[in-house]
């Protein structure tokens, strides 16, 4: 087990706690720029870069399209209810758990996909583990864009 903690990069850590700072911190009502509203969405770029890697065809492509937009659409709904108002460069946003959850999946998963490349490439290649791999990830960056949409709009 200690190898499957100490072979992982040792940038993997921190980010791991800075994620979960600033989850943690979605939980709570606040007041942020509206910049770091616009950044979430570049978690799509780094779904990319780990959907490119997997060693499947184009089909993947087409799921993470799918999901993408599906992810899109529902954040771009639940905003209704976290997004309490806009002033100029700020946003006041409720408290909600979906930035912690959704920061927590695409990490993992990206930690699992990393180890499963490592140590058992079979499952890695394995269609099924690439199409849950490719919309949870598709997903997760789909609702961040749907987030920054609808702050756009709401300014």
């Amino acid at each position: 087990m200690t190898q499957f903690l100490t072979g992982a990069p040792i940038w993997v850590w921190p980010l791991l706690a800075l994620l979960i700072f600033v989850g943690l911190r979605a939980r709570q009502a606040r007041s942020v720029p509206v910049l770091l509203i616009y950044l979430l969405p570049l978690l799509g770029i780094l779904s990319l870069r780990a959907v490119a890697s997997l060693p499947a065809g184009n089909w993947i492509w087409m799921i993470f399209l799918a999901l993408y937009g599906a992810g899109l659409w529902a954040g771009h709904r639940l905003q209704a209810r976290w997004v309490l108002g806009r002033t100029g460069r700020m946003v006041q946003l409720a408290g909600e758990n979906l930035t912690l959850l959704l920061m927590m999946a695409v990490f993992w998963a990206n930690f699992l996909g990393g180890v499963l490349l490592a140590v058992a490439p079979d499952i890695y290649g394995n269609a099924m583990f690439q199409t849950g791999f490719t919309a949870l990830l598709a997903l997760a960056a789909g609702i961040f864009a749907g987030r920054a949409l609808f702050v756009w709009r709401a300014g």
